[in-house]
């Protein structure tokens, strides 16, 4: 289970291998991509993940377990808590969002992976998730999803891999009670498939040995696999109280094998004077037989942690973790453990591995915000004594190498800048403030930017000239009221040169008690001077400090006295009658060498405040997702996900304007939709009910003048899955369709307004109640039904394969919005039309449309269909998805009325209902009975020639990327009026 991680790794993360939407995937890039934008996500779980870097901590909601699963793959986390491993069916909505970028290898064969696994008890694993890599060349396929009742199956391409299965059971009440860790080193794939067997009854117990008597805080295993520096990584572990095992694994024949434990233990209940252990093992290229670690006195450490918070008695929390040297994309970073609450004040005896091949890195967050933290790298000796003081004195902006060799370097008359981070007067770094920074010449401005995440090159003029570094930096007081806001001057003389220029910073602290406050009377404020490290290094010559008791309205001289060429203390004395509030402070010093330091901190210490100063509740938003947003978040186990993404459309009611999106007209334009074509029942398949279903369709019609469609002049009919027209059931608002129901009217509406229009709506989302649905649709009357939902296929998914089949009626389904994976399920089945789906955009050729291949449009080869008869692609052996396509990008879709609101929607949801309606039209569906009559009509199709849904490496291969005749993404192509139909 991952607490916390720090992975720079190649890869991916995909779904799973069970009934759920298509999988959201991430390609594998030849170079390394660029991080997760930081930040904190939220779960569905109501869980949040905070991403710092290459860090992905995982903070459980209150009454949460701290468990939880990461893999880090071509630099994006997926986080999942392991009490929601056994309740979901895909890890879609899991993945923590970035970028995407591309990657080239032309055509290759698949081939049927079939992956068992049984627990040390030699039961079938209830629960896991699962990780594939590629050995031979990890961006050709790297798969991470789920497993239950130990069994999956994916296509991939032929070659070597390995199999890692992360598995879990949990009590009544979704605690974890048992996690094993079972890997197979090499599995060869041949072209006819392979199944490899994972067997967990010789699994060893994980557990560490420490000099004092300890007890278990958590245990927590890395893994990682691949070649080079594309490597998949799964970090799980297990808290106190729960049974971990993890199984044998060779040395690989094939990449690498890095393995590696962590883990914390504290003293005893009975133990007199409390102490812990933060535990870690050099990485192994091989999985012993044997799990238990002994842990020697002579190789710990010792640390004497002091915390301090701005509040009296103030919950915090703190992390450990382990950095490697030379640690990076082809190194993962060693597992870490999980935050640790902190009653601060409060102090901690910390024993901690050392090692010559890592360091130790602490993290506190001193108000528990996931936005705030300072972080210690301690290079520790064994048998190294330090102490340690968190959180002390003001937090203000220094200059740091963290995010790059230098923090302001000159080479030659060109200046390199970085952004800051912000120090206390401990050494502890964070980076929790932000605003804009101007870089002065000679009294003139030459450049303006900001501190979190810049990076300038600026031209200087040659020869000496006098510069001042500005900043004014401010973070939220809903984080923590201290040190809130900064205002920095660093002056400086500097030539053309080579190397840092010779900033002068300080640190400041206050003779104040364990949270922060000054209390009346006598009191001091102590500076440390630096530089930029590897400029000269000069002696203070003069200082001035003032302090202010109303945010610097005011301002009252202190005694400073240097005490030698780098440090000074100021004397002030604090009225008795001062009111609970802040202290301001602003110091000025030059060293000798004429660098200047002008400083002004506010909120810089409580003051007479000994019960401290509330401060108000976090508000802070978490990441929000770009763009249009699934519908349907997340699917349960045994459930699919409905495949609809909206965005709001920009649009108030006029006459004059339509609202924002594609217009019937628009379809039927690019289709080549004829006015007089047939028409006849079309029926949809949902899960729950919608209330407002009619009205919705009724405001669509009306809006772009199509005939009314009501229930009372019988165009319209709702069903339930029994086939009657009551009772309906309700809306379900914690896996609400309606949004997905009225995407999927409307685009019957648009394509073939004189159709009569069923809506069945199953009782859930479970596959049994849209399997009983489908037969009701199916023997409604209706010539075409459509599908938009999807899972991954699996056994019992695959077990309702005959409601999706009868006689004179054609089935559509939507193959997915998670680009090219394993086929989406019912999409796969081969009594059924799979629709993919395409980009659409106006142009000024004849058609006046080009359409190219949606990069989220689902394709893949099935696990469990047989190839069809009429069908011939040659790299898939069985059923290969998509037949056909229609617009389904968002950003091009089709303009969607519902609960009073209209949309741009998407996703394959809208070209399935599409090509339903167009089959309808055509009058063919007895012919329809699978997709051998489209493969037998392409002449009459658009054939989609560019884009790519590619997420592993297939670059050129048909199964990922459009091009002249039959694809993945597009399948044979869009209609061009009603022939293929």
């Amino acid at each position: 289970m991952r607490f916390t991680g720090r992975r720079l790794t190649a890869g991916f993360a995909a779904a799973p291998l069970v009934l759920a939407a298509a999988a959201v995937v991430t390609p594998v890039a030849q170079a390394a991509t660029p991080p997760v934008r930081p930040g904190v996500y939220a779960l569905p779980t109501g869980d949040q993940v905070r991403i710092q870097g290459d860090r992905a901590d995982f903070l459980p909601a209150p009454g949460h377990s701290a468990a939880a699963v990461t893999t880090w793959l071509d630099g994006r986390p997926t986080v999942v808590p392991a009490s929601a491993i056994g309740h979901i069916s895909s890890l879609d909505a899991f993945e923590i969002g970035g970028p995407k970028p591309a990657a080239a290898h032309p055509n290759y064969v698949m081939a049927p992976l079939h992956v068992t696994a049984v627990d040390h008890e030699g039961k079938p694993v209830q629960a896991a998730e699962v990780v594939v890599i590629n050995t031979d060349d990890p961006g050709r396929a790297m798969w991470d999803g789920l497993m239950f009742t130990g069994d999956s199956r994916i296509a991939v391409p032929a070659g070597h891999y390995s199999v890692a299965v992360a598995a879990f059971e949990t009590d009544a009440n979704d605690n974890p009670t048992e996690t094993e860790l079972l890997s197979v080193t090499d599995v060869t794939v041949p072209t006819a498939g392979t199944t490899v067997a994972l067997d967990g009854r010789k699994a060893s117990p994980v557990s560490f040995t420490t000099p004092l008597p300890s007890v278990e805080s958590a245990t927590v295993i890395g893994w990682s696999r691949g070649l080079g520096t594309k490597l998949a990584t799964l970090d799980i572990g297990a808290l106190a109280g729960t049974r971990f095992y993890v199984g044998q694994a060779a040395k690989p024949k094939y990449g690498t094998l890095q393995y590696s434990a962590a883990g914390r233990r504290v003293s005893p209940a009975a133990a007199i004077a409390p102490y812990s252990y933060a535990l870690a093992v050099p990485k192994t290229d091989s999985i012993g037989a044997n799990q238990t670690y002994n842990v020697a006195a002579s190789s710990l450490a010792t640390i004497d942690n002091t915390f301090v918070t701005d509040q009296p008695s103030q919950n915090a929390i703190t992390w450990d973790d382990f950095v490697l040297h030379g640690q990076g994309p082809g190194n993962p970073a060693l597992p870490s453990t999980p935050y640790v609450p902190v009653h601060a004040p409060s102090s901690d005896r910390h024993y901690v591995s050392t090692d010559a091949s890592f360091d130790y890195e602490g993290t506190f967050n001193p108000n528990g915000s996931p936005y705030t933290n300072l972080q210690r790298t301690l290079a520790l000796k064994p048998g190294q004594h330090v102490s340690l003081t968190w959180r002390g004195g003001v937090i203000t902006p220094t200059p740091s190498t963290v995010d790059g060799p230098c923090f302001l370097c000159r080479d030659g008359d060109t200046l390199h800048g970085i952004g800051v981070m912000d120090t206390d007067f401990s050494g502890d770094i964070g980076q929790w403030s932000d605003g804009p920074t101007t870089l002065s010449e000679d009294g003139k401005q030459i450049y303006s930017g900001g501190t979190e995440g810049y990076e300038f090159d600026q031209k200087l003029a040659a020869g000496r000239h006098h510069y001042v570094y500005a900043i004014d930096a401010t973070h939220g007081t809903d984080t923590t009221a201290l040190s809130t806001h900064t205002q920095i001057a660093w002056g400086f003389d500097s030539t053309t040169s080579t190397g840092p220029v010779p900033i002068l910073f300080a640190g400041a602290g206050f003779s104040e008690d364990s949270h922060d406050n000054i209390a009346p009377g006598k009191a001091t404020v102590s500076l440390t001077f630096h530089h930029q490290s590897g400029a000269a290094d000069s002696d203070v010559a003069a200082v001035t400090a003032d302090v202010s008791y109303d945010d610097g309205k005011t301002w009252q001289p202190t005694a400073v006295t240097l005490t030698d060429g780098h440090h000074a203390r100021g004397a002030f004395t604090v009225p008795a009658e001062t009111k609970p509030g802040y202290l301001a402070v602003r110091f000025h010093a030059v060293d000798k060498a004429g660098s200047i330091l002008d400083e002004t901190v506010h909120n810089a210490a409580l003051v007479n405040a000994p019960n401290g100063i509330a401060t108000a509740p976090s508000d802070e938003d978490t990441i929000p997702t770009a763009g249009a947003h699934p519908v349907c978040a997340n699917a349960q186990r045994g459930h699919a996900r409905c495949l609809a993404l909206a965005a709001a459309a920009k649009w108030q009611p006029s006459a004059a304007k339509l609202p924002d999106g594609l217009s019937p007209a628009d379809l039927k334009s690019a289709y080549n939709i004829p006015a007089d074509a047939k028409h006849g029942t079309v029926a949809i398949v949902d899960a729950n009910g919608d209330d407002t279903a009619e009205a919705d369709l009724a405001v669509y019609r009306q809006t772009y003048g199509l005939p009314a469609c009501t229930i009372a002049n019988g165009c319209l009919t709702l069903l339930n899955q029994n086939g009657k027209t009551a009772p309906l059931p309700p809306v379900d608002p914690e896996d609400d369709w309606t949004d997905e129901i009225s995407l999927d009217l409307d685009m019957v509406s648009a394509v073939c307004p004189a159709c009569h229009i069923v809506l069945v709506e199953a009782n859930s989302s479970d596959t049994v109640d849209l399997a009983r649905a489908e037969t009701a649709a199916t023997a409604s009357g209706a010539v075409a039904v459509s599908n938009s939902f999807g899972g991954d296929e699996s056994t019992s998914s695959m077990s309702h394969a005959a409601d999706f089949a009868k006689p004179g009626v054609a089935i559509t389904a939507s193959s997915g919005d998670s680009g090219f994976l394993e086929a989406s399920w019912p999409a796969s089945l081969s009594t059924v039309i799979s629709v993919g789906g395409t980009t659409l955009t106006k142009a000024g050729n004849a058609r006046g449309w080009t359409e190219s291949a949606w990069q989220k449009a689902g394709s893949g080869c099935s696990g469990y269909v047989a190839k069809p008869s009429w069908q011939k692609d040659k790299n898939c052996p069985n059923r290969t998805i998509a037949d056909i396509s229609a617009v389904a990008d968002p950003a091009t879709g089709p303009a969607v009325y519902s609960s009073g609101e209209w949309y741009v929607s998407g996703g394959t949801s809208a070209s399935s209902p599409i090509i339903a309606s167009m089959i309808a039209l055509a009058g063919n569906a007895a012919k329809l009975g699978n997709a051998k009559y489209i493969y037998q009509h392409t002449s009459a199709l658009n054939d989609v020639t560019t884009g790519s849904n590619k997420h592993w490496d297939c670059g050129g291969d048909y199964l990922c990327t459009a091009g002249t005749g039959y694809d993945g993404p597009t399948g044979l192509g869009t209609p061009n009026g009603l022939g293929a139909l």
